[in-house]
């Protein structure tokens, strides 16, 4: 058996390659290696080794509880931090935040400021009266009740002239505010028994009417917390004066009631000079009926002062108060007659109990009381 030669081994695809396709593969090999590398070293720059968590610039109160920074699966406990930690870290200390200003309180029930007496200048009265002028004050009764007729009085009537109030009224420390703006003296009805109970109901918290004597102080109580900050307290109404001929004022048990208005520093208004008034404080000489039509208002007013040239002290209630009553006193007081009388407030014309000087003033053509 005869042996073949061996055939010699056919060349790789290598060394068949070109000299310019080796180079090709070469350099694309080295770009890839290249770039694979740069990217892997790019991703592990990129990822920090700790999850960083942004927190708030914004100071925690005191004894709060502050976040993690570092996430642990996702979830985030607020580890308790003391107080005196918290203070000592040294972290920069925020900028102190100035705390806003309280709400102003409300004013619907406010402590009325003290007894208004005399807010107009000092008046010497017998100045006026040498000067040949009347000395003239007047109460309006029965302010309060309408906002519209609120505004017309102290828009439209000099601030003299004082206001005369019901202590049953809702919104009482309201209208006694704005009287109080306005300085206007001020008098709080004292309900009590009048001289005909029968015809006349002074509601739930009069005095007299067979009360005790603590029943009486009792209800004068509630009388004077409604007051507060009123020049007085008087027996008239915007009804008029129901004590004369024999209601509780006129009555001997009526005068402890007047030391207890004395003690709280409050003049007393007497609608009449015929209830013998044992306490400082003024006695009206005139009324005039508002509620009634503008020729009898005006015919009232020109025969309010003295005929003559002799002068005198005046001390006028209007009651109720009505829109033509404000309308006729308004014009009455800023026209011709003005340059006869001077208004004063009623304090002015105060004295320490009843005489017959004030009475005797009185008009006899003015209806005493509107009743």
């Amino acid at each position: 058996m005869q042996n073949r030669p061996a055939s010699p081994r056919s060349p790789g695809l290598w060394s068949r390659l070109p000299v310019i396709g080796r180079l090709l593969v070469a350099f694309w090999g080295l770009v890839l290696v290249g770039g694979t590398t740069a990217a892997l070293m790019l991703r592990h720059q990129s990822q920090p080794s700790t999850p960083v968590r942004k927190t708030n610039n914004q100071p925690a109160a005191p004894g709060a509880h502050q976040p993690d920074a570092v996430a642990d699966n996702y979830s985030v406990r607020p580890p308790v931090i003391p107080v005196e930690k918290a203070q000592n870290t040294s972290a920069p200390k925020p900028v102190p935040v100035p705390a806003p200003a309280p709400s102003a309180p409300a004013i619907k029930s406010p402590q009325m400021p003290p007894p208004i007496v005399a807010q107009t200048p000092t008046f010497d009265l017998n100045s006026i009266t040498a000067s040949g002028k009347t000395a003239l004050a007047i109460v309006l009764q029965g302010f309060g009740y309408s906002d519209a007729m609120t505004y017309d009085v102290l828009s439209r009537i000099p601030a003299p002239v004082a206001v005369g109030v019901s202590p049953y009224i809702g919104n009482l420390s309201d209208v006694l505010a704005r009287a109080h703006a306005a300085h206007r003296e001020i008098f709080v009805t004292l309900p009590m028994q009048s001289a005909h109970p029968e015809n006349v109901d002074e509601g739930p918290h009069a005095l007299g009417n067979g009360n005790s004597e603590a029943d009486d102080r009792r209800e004068l109580d509630w009388c004077l917390s409604r007051a507060e900050g009123a020049t007085g307290l008087t027996d008239a109404s915007e009804a008029g004066d129901s004590q004369p001929g024999g209601g509780y004022a006129t009555t001997s048990g009526f005068h402890p009631i007047e030391d207890i208005i004395a003690s709280h520093d409050l003049l007393y208004l007497s609608g009449s000079p015929q209830e013998d008034r044992h306490i400082r404080g003024m006695t009206a000489t005139a009324w005039i009926n508002g509620d009634t039509d503008a020729a009898t208002l005006d015919a009232q007013l020109a025969a309010l002062l003295p005929d003559g040239t002799k002068p005198t002290h005046i001390l006028l209630m209007v009651g109720p108060l009505t829109p033509v009553a404000i309308d006729r006193l308004a014009t009455w007081l800023s026209g011709p007659v003005a340059n006869r009388f001077v208004l004063v407030p009623p304090s002015a014309l105060a004295d320490n109990g009843a005489t017959g000087e004030q009475a005797s003033a009185q008009p006899k053509n003015i209806q005493t009381a509107p009743l």
